[in-house]
Order: C-alpha cells, then sequence, then structure tokens
C-alpha cells in the first residue's frame, strides 16, 4: 500500500489506546506551546493575520486578535502564526517540524467549533505526530535540506489527518484529508526571518482545518499522494536517489512521541542556534573571563545549521532569531537569551554589538557518532581570548531534548514569561497547571478564555 494508505487505516483506529507516557508527553507540549501562543499573540505577523478574520462571532473558535470567536481555519491561522512568532515552540525530528505550534492551535479551534474534549485532542495530536514522523522519514533529509520549511509541508499534512480524526472520519475521510492536505503543503525556507515564517506555522494549522473539512463534505483526491510518480516524496525530496520506504507503527513500533520526543526550548531562537548557545553557556560558566576578553568566537555545526543562520548583523528582533552572532554574544553577554534580548531595544546594546564580528560560523563534518542524532550533529565552539588563550567546548545535545529535558520549574517559568500580561487576566501558573493536566479537563470552554483578545 502507499504510505498513504497506510496512515489512513492506521489513523482510523479509534479503539487504541496510547500509553500514558504518551499523554504525559502530549500535555507538556501543548503547555509549553500554548504558552508561545500567548507570548506571540502582540506580534506583528499576528496582528496583520487578525486583520483579515474581522467577522467577530462568526465561528465557536476563540484567537488571540479577536474578543469574540470566529470560524475555526482563521483561529486556527491566527493562532498557529502566535505559537511561532518568538520561535520559542518546540522541535519535532524525524520531520524536522515546529510539530506543536500547528497541531495545537488547529486542534483547539476545531475542538471548539465541533465541542471535542481535550481527551478526544490530546489523542488526535499523538496521531497527527505520527503522521509527520513517517512522511518525515519518507522524505528526510533530502526534503529539509532542499530548503522546504517542513513545518509547512509534512506539518499541512500531518495536521489534515489529526483533524480528520477528531473528527472522527471513517478511514477514506482521512486519507482524503491526507490527499488534500499535500496539495496545501508549500513554504520554503527562504522565508527565515521574515514575518511570513512564523505565518508558515498558521497556514498549515489552517490547512490541516480546511483539509479535514473538505473531506469531512466530501471532497475526493487521488488515493496515494505521498510515494510514486509526482508524489509528495518525488516532487518534494529535492529529487534524490530514495530507496524503499517501510512504515513501522504502533504498537509493532515505539510511537513517535514515545521514541523521538519534542525538543523543547529554553531560548526564542531558531534551533539551529541552541547548540552554539548551550556551548557558550557552558565556556562561560565554567572558565573565567570576561566578554571583554574574547577576540575571536569560532562555532563548528552542521551546514544546515550555517545556512540557516544566515543573518550577521540583524536589522531586526526577527533576523536575530536566526543569527549564531547575535545569539552567541547575547549568550556571553547576559547568559540565557531571554524574550527582552530580541527586541528593538536590545539590537542597541553596545556589549553584544561588539562581539558580533568576532563570531564565525564553520561547516562541520558530521561525524559518525553524531550523524543519528536526531537535529543532525554537534557543535564544536572555540574562543579565542586577549591574552591568546584559546577554550573550547562540544556540545551534542541540546537543552530540551530528552538527554538534557527542560526541569519542571524550567517548564513552568517559561510559560509564565511567555504568559505574562498576555492571558486576559487568567493567572499564568493557573492556565500551565490546566494545559499540563489537558487530558483530563472536563471541557475547552473555561480554559480557552485566555486566548480572547
Amino acid at each position: 500500500m502507499d504510505l498513504s494508505e497506510v496512515l489512513a487505516a492506521w489513523c482510523a483506529n479509534s479503539d487504541r489506546q496510547f500509553t500514558k507516557s504518551a499523554i504525559k508527553r502530549a500535555e507538556i507540549a501543548i503547555a509549553d506551546v500554548m504558552g508561545c501562543v500567548l507570548g506571540g499573540r502582540n506580534d506583528e505577523a499576528v496582528i496583520g493575520a487578525g486583520k483579515i478574520a474581522s467577522e467577530e462571532g462568526s465561528g465557536r473558535s476563540s484567537a488571540v486578535t479577536h474578543t469574540k470567536p470566529v470560524a475555526a481555519p482563521w483561529a486556527a491561522l491566527i493562532n498557529g502564526c502566535a505559537a511561532h512568532a518568538l520561535d520559542f515552540d518546540d522541535n519535532f525530528f524525524p520531520p524536522v517540524t515546529h510539530a506543536s505550534a500547528s497541531l495545537v492551535p488547529a486542534l483547539l479551534a476545531l475542538g471548539e467549533d465541533i465541542r471535542a474534549t481535550p481527551a478526544e485532542i490530546v489523542h488526535a495530536y499523538i496521531v497527527g505526530l505520527e503522521v509527520e514522523a513517517q512522511i518525515g522519514k519518507l522524505v528526510n533529509p533530502s526534503h529539509y535540506e532542499s530548503g522546504w520549511h517542513a513545518t509547512s509541508t509534512i506539518g499541512a499534512i500531518g495536521t489534515a489527518a489529526a483533524c480528520a480524526v477528531l473528527m472522527k472520519l471513517d478511514e477514506q475521510g482521512i486519507l482524503h484529508a491526507i490527499s488534500i492536505g499535500s496539495s496545501l503543503a508549500s513554504g520554503s525556507k527562504r522565508q527565515f526571518g521574515s514575518m511570513v515564517k512564523p505565518m508558515h506555522a498558521g497556514f498549515a494549522a489552517m490547512h490541516g482545518v480546511i483539509s479535514a473539512t473538505l473531506a469531512r463534505a466530501g471532497v475526493t483526491g487521488v488515493s496515494n499522494t505521498l510515494q510514486g510518480k509526482w508524489s509528495f516524496e518525488e516532487l518534494y525530496a529535492g529529487g534524490g536517489n530514495l530507496g524503499e520506504f517501510l512504515p513501522e507503527t504502533y504498537p509493532d513500533a515505539p510511537l513517535a512521541i514515545d521514541e523521538y520526543g519534542l525538543v523543547a526550548k529554553l531560548y526564542p531562537s531558531c534551533m539551529s542556534s541552541h547548540l552554539g548557545i548551550d556551548a557558550m553557556l557552558a565556556l562561560a560558566d565554567h572558565d573565567d573571563f570576561s566578554p571583554d576578553d574574547v577576540r575571536g568566537i569560532d562555532l563548528h555545526m552542521p551546514e544546515f545549521m550555517v545556512a540557516n543562520l544566515r543573518y550577521q548583523q540583524p536589522a531586526s528582533p526577527t533576523e536575530a532569531r536566526f543569527s549564531m552572532n547575535y545569539c552567541a554574544a547575547v549568550a556571553l553577554v547576559h547568559g540565557i537569551p531571554r524574550m527582552s534580548h530580541f527586541t528593538d531595544k536590545a539590537l542597541g546594546d553596545a556589549a553584544v554589538m561588539r562581539l558580533l564580528p568576532l563570531v564565525h560560523m564553520h561547516v562541520r563534518e558530521i561525524l559518525s557518532e553524531t550523524e543519528n542524532l536526531p537535529w543532525g550533529g554537534d557543535c564544536l565552539a572555540r574562543i579565542t581570548l586577549a591574552d591568546g588563550k584559546v577554550i573550547e567546548h562540544r556540545a551534542v545535545y541540546p537543552k530540551g531534548c530528552a538527554q538534557n529535558p527542560l526541569t519542571e520549574q524550567e517548564q513552568r517559568d517559561k510559560f509564565t514569561e511567555c504568559a505574562r500580561g498576555n492571558t486576559s487576566g487568567v493567572d499564568a501558573d493557573v492556565l500551565f497547571d490546566k494545559f499540563s493536566n489537558f487530558a483530563r479537563m472536563d471541557s475547552l470552554e473555561d480554559t480557552l478564555r485566555c486566548l480572547r483578545a
């Protein structure tokens, strides 16, 4: 069978029970990304997205830009954009997507519209991750390395499948939601550092809702869109020499959320910068020097990370999130990069600006011992000091991954940092506790009021 048919059949098994660990991981991810949604609600891209959904009261779904509910696709677009606006949301491998930033806004918007329960949303979220993981294993690394922003491509298809499951569509309905979603998959990494980049998560969320809704309405597509002639695999995987792909799905194989987990972020910047930041923080922690002593910073990283971090002299907070120069300098001068470091005012920090031209990235050959790491390799950092001394640190496991996880307190602190002043009057700590136990909530209504402007 084509992968589309395999996934549709797997998704349609509504009697499947997922592991307690999978449900808990899903709740942690939902709490994490909801903090990001609240923190990103005032971003200019989010405000712009809100302007095109002007018919307040036209639906049942909460959007961070509106006081009254709007139609589910608009809420998914707006909240998805907010989820990714700070680049603070999690990463998911092997599809290399910001999966939660599209899945959670889409499922919450649709869930409000069709009166789904929180437990049903958690189930659909885990399903969406699984679909994204299988497609990622089919087309990566060629897909991502070719310049596609997988959040907006693979994410659209995975979100379509998750929304179809939440709607309780049968196998054929899910199959056609996947088919429709594959025709809406688009988005280039060329947009990194622009207002359109966070819109990619919003597009995937909106397209997922639309795809499932069209499938429910009886719109059908071809059944084999992921493999074969002119398929997603052939068109979107860079024309590489692709081998045979044999998907293994739960319960015969571990769930993707258990096997790979999600990499939560402690720093609000592109994931490609995180190993470099980790290395800077480690060197600053363990060696006695000041930023004024630094004469050179050399970061040896995989080629795709170097390509993603292309702004050496960022001109905006958005570009700063995709600047290794800026992130490394902030880490040395201020410690852990915070949201407050990615503002127009912060870009004028003289101590940080002095270090920018001293940072140099070098393409590092991926070692055999790190080539199978989900994030694609390690980072070797060297700092040259004024006295000629060279200190170095090798970062392998980014903060937030399964081998180096955020503590519960770090999760809570991140949520409250994002949510502070953005919760429409609801206590941030109370919200964190609710989202962290999302599957056990009775309904969505009271909790999602925090989203309304």
